[in-house]
């Protein structure tokens, strides 16, 4: 479990999977995601059962800690995790539109970013984006560094999409904490 100021983000759980098939079902979340339109309860059960038995993946369920209102907020997914090597952030988001904005996903990020650096002992790590996701000033605020494009790279709902590559090193990490 990691515990931030605002959040607790936790490993996530069966009690998890009704909200991330809500979320998932909600264009304002899915919008710069490979998920398509549609999917089925079955088909979010069957990809938490695959990435929970798979050893290169974690998921996370991002819980507000607010006394009064501690509930589930978001959702991070790593991918192609090679310990003390490399990962991808395969997937992060804040659901609730009314509470973006206010610098949860940021927190979310930080906290993660820590986790693989310094739990997992990463070398670097990775992730992708549509052209247009707002949450790329995010990832540049952040340190991450633009290394390309991978063209028609991600497919949503039969269409094929370009993705940003950005990914940050170790020794970058380190260097913004100075």
């Amino acid at each position: 479990m990691i515990e931030t100021k605002n959040l607790i983000i936790r490993k996530s759980e069966w009690g998890d999977l009704e909200d991330f098939y809500r979320w998932e079902q909600d264009p304002a979340v899915t919008e710069f995601f490979s998920i398509r339109d549609g999917q089925t309860k079955e088909e979010v059960v069957r990809k938490y059962v695959a990435d929970d038995e798979n050893p290169a993946a974690e998921q996370f369920t991002i819980m507000l800690k607010e006394k009064d209102d501690a509930r589930r907020i978001g959702r991070i997914v790593l991918a192609d995790i090679e310990k003390g090597w490399k990962a991808e952030l395969w997937r992060i988001y804040i659901a609730d539109t009314a509470l973006r904005g206010k610098g949860y996903g940021r927190e979310a990020m930080e906290a993660i970013m820590e986790y693989c650096f310094c739990q997992l002992g990463l070398e670097r790590l990775y992730l992708d984006h549509y052209t247009g996701n707002p949450a790329s000033y995010l990832y540049l605020s952040l340190g991450f560094i633009y290394e390309g494009v991978l063209r028609k790279n991600c497919r949503k709902n039969g269409v094929l999409y370009d993705v940003h590559l950005m990914s940050m090193l170790k020794e970058e990490y380190l260097q913004r904490g100075k």
